[in-house]
């Protein structure tokens, strides 16, 4: 089955983000006219800039109000409070807001519409879920399956229930008070939406099953998103025009159904993710019997000064899982110079997270330039997952090194699933703003060649538009010049029309003189007076 989708960078996108940026683009979309490109501002943006997938063509910034160090100072971000920007008024053509909404406590959801509305010139977009009992059910339900996996509240589902979510009612007074001209669409049917969470927060607790939940993100992208509109649905989608007509595009996809086959191919995805579920917790399930009947464990370090790993050279702290010590320090007296060291976290497989890793040689200083080796099948962001029992990591140094002290704090995630999930989060955060900033450093390396070029352009433009100029400058010489001297004969032609008709009126006022002089003028007086006419 070939997906209707041809861009490739949807595929990473989950379900409910796309959810939003896709709703939300095409409503640009069918706003835009012929070639036009727009400024646009995204408030409560977050950190993973998915909308300029979605609309590459435009120049966009992100608002939010908080921001991690490394993105106060990019140029794209820009930290600040929705309900008071710090904009002119209709500093950009278009303001979205995604599921932000809901988010603002209540007493300031007035503000916050009043300040979008005020800094978008041409219209502005909002995304959110509304007060209803139907949604207010399946968003419990659903942080019910969260907290029963993590035994807590999932977070933006928490802010929910605390802020309580808006009313439409309330929202559409105040943008008719606005004087805005909206549109409103129900897009994410509840059942669809209230499956694909408890689908995503099941594979954060079991990370081999990540893979088949992008498979069904994929197949929500691809097949179910364009048919997935109904008046029950879990969010609203308001485009509010200030400046433009509205688009047809409300009134097109109320009318799209969902169809069948597509419905029977989602349960069959998620049927089968349910089903991996279940082998996945049996499977944990024994391996956790197997491991506790030997609940001793130990950390073992080794160093190798030429005659490779040997006990000799080690040093190790035996641990118990249910008391894990998870800090190890190890002072080393001796002075013969060492070329790695091997880490053993545990003596069973698992996933474990290095943290604070410090080498000092015998001067005190911080040893720094090593390069990792180990039989891990995969790391990132400290985090490493070893397949086999007798896990390792080792740092090659690339000179022989006198060590005076090692130290490093490691944790184990293999059996706290709720601080694998977080530790997994995190690194994936971390994974995606290293992308944004390559991204980022790409994509002005890009700039800056595109400036020289456009520096050369302009130079060589501006060496073609002075010759163009000092001939047009010579055309518009001689086209005065021909003006002054049409204008110059039109007076004179006028002058002697001006001469003709006073000589004219001269001659014809002298002839009215003589006539009243005449003989016959006063005879003819005479009579007229006398016959009283």
């Amino acid at each position: 089955m070939n997906s209707p989708l041809s861009d490739q960078h949807y595929d990473n996108v989950a379900f409910d983000q796309y959810q939003r940026y896709k709703n939300v683009a095409d409503a640009i979309e069918s706003m835009r006219k012929a070639n036009e490109q727009f400024t646009i501002l995204e408030v409560g943006a977050n950190e993973h800039r998915n909308l300029e997938k979605f609309l590459p063509q435009d120049s966009i910034k992100y608002l939010d109000i908080e921001l991690p160090a490394d993105l106060q100072k990019h140029s794209d971000y820009i930290l600040g409070d929705a309900t008071q920007m710090e904009f002119s008024n209709g500093y950009f053509d278009i303001v979205v807001a995604l599921d932000v909404f809901e988010h603002i406590p209540r007493d300031k959801r007035d503000d916050f519409i009043s300040e979008i509305h005020r800094v978008s010139s041409e219209f502005y977009v909002i995304t959110a879920p509304f007060a209803s009992p139907s949604v207010s059910k399946a968003e419990r339900r659903t942080n019910a399956v969260y907290k029963s996996l993590v035994q807590e509240d999932y977070r933006w589902l928490a802010e929910h229930f605390e802020n309580g979510l808006p009313v439409q009612k309330d929202l559409e007074m105040f943008l008719d008070k606005l004087g805005v001209n909206y549109r409103v669409l129900s897009h994410g049917s509840l059942p669809i939406w209230e499956s694909m969470m408890e689908i995503h927060f099941v594979a954060a607790c079991f990370p081999e099953l990540q893979y088949y939940r992008m498979e069904l993100d994929r197949f929500y992208n691809a097949y179910i998103f364009a048919e997935d509109y109904a008046e029950e649905s879990y969010r609203k989608i308001y485009i509010c025009s200030k400046d433009r007509g509205m688009s047809e595009l409300i009134e097109k996809r109320s009318r799209i159904n969902m169809a069948p086959r597509h419905l029977e191919e989602l349960q069959r995805f998620k049927a089968t993710f349910f089903s991996l579920a279940t082998m996945l917790v049996n499977k944990k399930s024994v391996e956790t019997e197997v491991q506790d009947k030997s609940v001793q464990d130990k950390i073992q370090v080794f160093t190798d000064s030429g005659k490779g790993f040997n006990e000799e050279e080690s040093f190790k702290i035996d641990i118990d899982e249910n008391r894990p010590i998870n800090k190890f320090l190890w002072n080393d007296s001796r002075v013969e110079p060492i070329k790695s060291i091997r880490i053993d976290p545990s003596d069973r497989k698992g996933i474990f997270k290095f943290d604070n890793i410090t080498i000092r040689n015998q001067q005190g200083e911080l040893v720094e330039e090593y390069f990792e080796d180990g039989n891990y099948i995969y790391s990132f962001d400290g985090i490493y997952g070893f397949s086999n029992d007798d896990p390792f990591l080792i740092l090659n140094f690339s000179t022989p090194v006198s060590i005076d002290s090692i130290s490093f704090d490691v944790t184990s995630l293999t059996k706290d699933e709720r601080k694998l999930i977080l530790e997994v989060e995190k690194a994936f955060l971390g994974v995606c703003r290293l992308q944004e900033n390559n991204k980022q450093i790409s994509f002005e390396s890009n700039n800056r060649m595109d400036e020289i070029r456009n520096l050369n352009d302009q130079l060589h433009q501006s060496e073609l538009n002075k010759q163009k100029n000092e001939q047009l400058h010579q055309q518009e010489i001689q086209q005065i010049e021909q003006s002054i001297m049409e204008v110059k004969q039109a007076l004179e032609d006028r002058n002697r029309e001006y001469e003709t008709l006073k000589s004219e009126l001269s001659k014809a006022h002298q002839q009215l003189q003589d006539v009243e002089n005449s003989k016959f003028w006063r005879i003819a007086k005479l009579i007229k007076k006398l016959v009283g006419k």
